[in-house]
């Protein structure tokens, strides 16, 4: 099959992963490529259909049990795994039998730590639609996420979230205009990704938000309506209409709980859950800011603005501040569920903030202060100079230094998941150097390592051995 490669050009892949950092070797054999069962002797030693063990409180909590965020795009965030693999779509595109275009669903086996197509059929070209693992970009949007619960694959299929985006200096005029586009559905498949069903088509007039939170028994999203709007020659997208809502995944009901605008004036982002509650972040400015000031890219109209952090009861709707800081500048933040923690750039210091008590206090003092990620209990920065991952034990504050760097190009780890004993992560990448610190990326190698020795320093990698890029 000839591949081509979708719109994101190569050298923009690894500028992009360089940008999202904010975030004893083992040989596992040599496996070919082709189709995999997920037939796997148990613990028992007899042959069993695998189920994802997931570390996700969701899991076995059922419904109204305690929420779990599964899916946020612009934090790079996608519960796809369980303790047992990693699932993704490929970014590049192939050309089916048909003349379609289509992806490819990838599955990362942690046990012999290879990678396989997502198919079960060991005679299957992965070319045609009925194959498991094709997924034909006619029928799945450029934003189709990934995210596991209670043992089920679910699918979204959606296309990009233009709310926010600007062109200046583009040619235009006239009134705001609706922005059309691909209506996002929800599928849902076994593990082995068999038994692939469309459980809910959302309206086709709404937009919905690149973050799912879930429950064990029904999935909360963020609907809204998107415009195309036009001054001073530049094009910008808005929102209106911002509902939250709930889909009982078993039924394939959706329902719309509540607005999403609070009267505040402040578009509320979720970030976290804890229980019951959503966690949210948001910019109060203070005053008055119309959309079209928002889209200036003056930095100036964030003179005098906040950062609040709010919970949000998802059953009364009840929404409570907890934190504010004022006049940041430059800030970065993660949750754990039970703690926020925050960072003033150049500060110096990282605070922790009780989601319960709303208790305050100095985590550690380190000028390696910008928060990229968690890892188990631990909270991650970087170390710019040498590209070495700082890790901060949310309990002590103390900090361990690990210098493991990507064996290609020297840049930080890329963390892919976090398992309850291992970290899938890119360790090396298949590059060719452009001269100019930059790299023309063809394809990135990942491996499992246990936390203990990542958090340590100790090149203990288990690679898995790839059939495809990665990418």
């Amino acid at each position: 099959m000839k591949k081509h490669i979708c719109a994101l050009p190569v050298l923009a892949v690894l500028l992009a992963l360089l940008l999202s950092f904010p975030l004893v070797l083992s040989s596992c054999g040599d496996f070919g490529g082709g189709s995999y069962s997920f037939e796997r002797e148990t613990q028992s030693g007899q042959a069993g259909e695998t189920s994802p063990g997931k570390n996700d409180k969701a899991e076995d909590s059922g419904p109204g049990g305690e929420l779990s965020l599964l899916y946020h795009m612009q934090h790079q965030h996608a519960e796809s795994y369980t303790e047992d693999g990693y699932y993704y779509l490929t970014l590049e595109t192939v050309r089916l039998a048909d003349g379609r275009e289509a992806r490819h669903l990838m599955y990362m086996d942690f046990a012999s730590c290879r990678e396989v197509y997502l198919c079960s059929n060991p005679a299957c070209a992965h070319d045609t639609a009925d194959c498991t693992s094709v997924f034909p970009t006619d029928q799945f949007g450029q934003s189709t996420a990934l995210f596991v619960m209670n043992g089920s694959l679910y699918i979204l299929s959606k296309e990009q979230d233009r709310d926010g985006s600007a062109v200046m200096g583009s040619l235009g005029g006239g009134a705001a205009s609706e922005v059309e586009a691909m209506p996002t559905v929800l599928y849902r498949a076994n593990a082995d990704g068999t038994g692939r069903e469309k459980i809910y088509a959302f309206d086709a007039s709404v937009t919905v938000e690149d973050i799912a939170v879930g429950d064990g028994g029904s999935l909360y999203m963020i609907t809204k309506k998107v415009k195309t709007e036009s001054s001073g020659g530049s094009i910008y997208h808005t929102s209106s209409e911002r509902q939250l809502m709930r889909l009982d995944v078993s039924a394939g009901e959706g329902t719309s709980l509540f607005s999403f605008d609070f009267g505040d004036g402040i578009d509320w982002d979720i970030i976290g859950c804890t229980g019951r509650r959503l966690i949210l972040y948001g910019i109060d400015f203070g005053r008055e800011v119309s959309d079209e000031e928002k889209h200036t890219g003056d930095a100036s109209v964030y003179d005098g603005s906040s950062d609040v952090f709010a919970t949000l009861d998802i059953d009364s709707g009840k929404i409570g501040e907890f934190y504010r800081v004022k006049d940041p500048k430059s800030r970065s933040f993660a949750v754990d569920g039970e703690f926020l923690y925050y960072s003033v750039s150049g500060e110096g210091r990282i605070v922790s903030v009780d989601l319960l008590t709303a208790e305050e206090k100095t985590l550690c003092t380190t000028p390696n202060d910008s928060i990229w990620g968690t890892v188990g209990d631990r909270i991650y920065t970087r170390d710019s100079t040498d590209n070495s991952l700082c890790f901060i034990n949310t309990a002590t504050g103390r900090i361990s230094r690990c210098g493991l760097t990507d064996r290609s190009t020297g840049t930080c780890l890329k963390i892919i998941a976090v398992l309850n004993e291992r970290v899938l992560l890119i360790y090396d990448s298949d590059v060719t150097p452009m001269g100019d610190g930059s790299y023309t990326v063809y394809g990135y190698k990942y491996a499992l390592i246990d936390k203990d020795d990542l958090f340590a320093g100790i090149d203990s990698f288990m690679p898995i051995k790839m059939i495809g890029s990665g990418l």
